[in-house]
């Protein structure tokens, strides 16, 4: 109750012509909490300054890119003078899961593959001379993937098995040391294109839009693929080619495989430092499963 109260004052303070009927908190994270208004308005109050210098990237961009996608993306309508939230009007859909995809029939199957597939070729296209003075990193996977090797050999390693440490060196080894790896154009990504930042309209069984844009980054537009191919497999994004324009099909795959091992080791090292217990066993789970799963192949 607090928490409504605090954030109706907050809008009413800056944006005294928005008239609040309704309120409903619909998420919290590490960075941002966001409520529902008027049951068709979001906004995300961040919790951190580097949080709001994130999103004071993420509005500039936005703004430059939304007329060259064809799906919908946040609109912020509401941006408060401090960057302390915004607000955009709702766009229609439930986020898109593996249990939705089966569901559907394959010619409904195939439209979300290659609803994907352009809006990923269109962000992939955007000219990045529209996009300076964005605050926009440069994201550099081989320099970021070898510290990771190296925090992996000290914090991951001791408590593992020597079958799994060679497994791990062996796919570092060859990433790292294949410059096709890193022969590609650097392009706008969204670095987080996971299932939860997809919106899918269940009445038109059509991808609707595309949300948080926190993480965008200026890297490897192959990155974009990883978080479908660790949820919808290898086939998918096979399917998904047809329809996005790449040189070398074969490279991104095996790409795409390193990368959700890396992403694994990642999120446990991340959990290592942070010394949380139940996160550390529950990722040390998830990668035996992976490296399992590799084995069988």
């Amino acid at each position: 109750m607090k928490n409504f109260e605090i954030t109706r004052q907050l809008i009413n303070h800056e944006f005294p012509e928005f008239n609040i009927t309704t309120i409903k908190k619909i998420g919290e994270g590490d960075d941002s909490i966001a409520f529902l208004f008027n049951h068709n308005y979001i906004f995300r109050f961040p919790k951190r300054k580097d949080v709001k210098q994130s999103l004071e990237k993420e509005i500039a961009v936005l703004s430059k890119i939304k007329t060259q996608l064809d799906l919908e993306i946040p609109n912020f309508d509401f941006i408060s003078k401090e960057i302390n939230f915004v607000g955009y009007k709702s766009i229609n859909g439930t986020f898109l899961t593996k249990e939705i995809y089966n569901s559907l029939e394959k010619e409904f199957q195939i439209q979300i593959q290659k609803s994907l597939a352009v809006f990923l070729s269109q962000l992939h296209h955007i000219s990045l001379s529209k996009l300076k003075g964005c605050g926009l990193k440069n994201m550099n996977l081989k320099e970021e993937y070898s510290d990771d090797f190296e925090d992996t050999k000290k914090l991951i390693f001791p408590n593992i098995s020597p079958a799994n440490r060679d497994i791990i060196t062996k796919l570092f080894t060859a990433y790292l040391s294949d410059d096709k790896n890193f022969e590609y154009k650097p392009a706008l990504i969204h670095n987080d294109f996971s299932t939860d930042h997809i919106l899918f309209e269940i009445s038109t069984k059509k991808v609707n839009g595309i949300i948080d844009f926190s993480d965008m980054a200026i890297g490897d537009p192959d990155y974009d693929f990883m978080y479908l191919y660790g949820c919808f497999g290898e086939d998918f994004i096979k399917s998904m080619l047809k329809f996005y324009e790449h040189r070398n099909h074969k490279n991104l795959l095996e790409k795409l495989h390193f990368f959700s091992l890396a992403n694994k080791l990642q999120i446990l090292i991340r959990t290592i430092k942070e010394n949380n217990q139940d996160e550390i066993k529950k990722n040390y789970k998830t990668l035996d499963k992976w490296i399992c799963d590799y084995k069988e192949q």
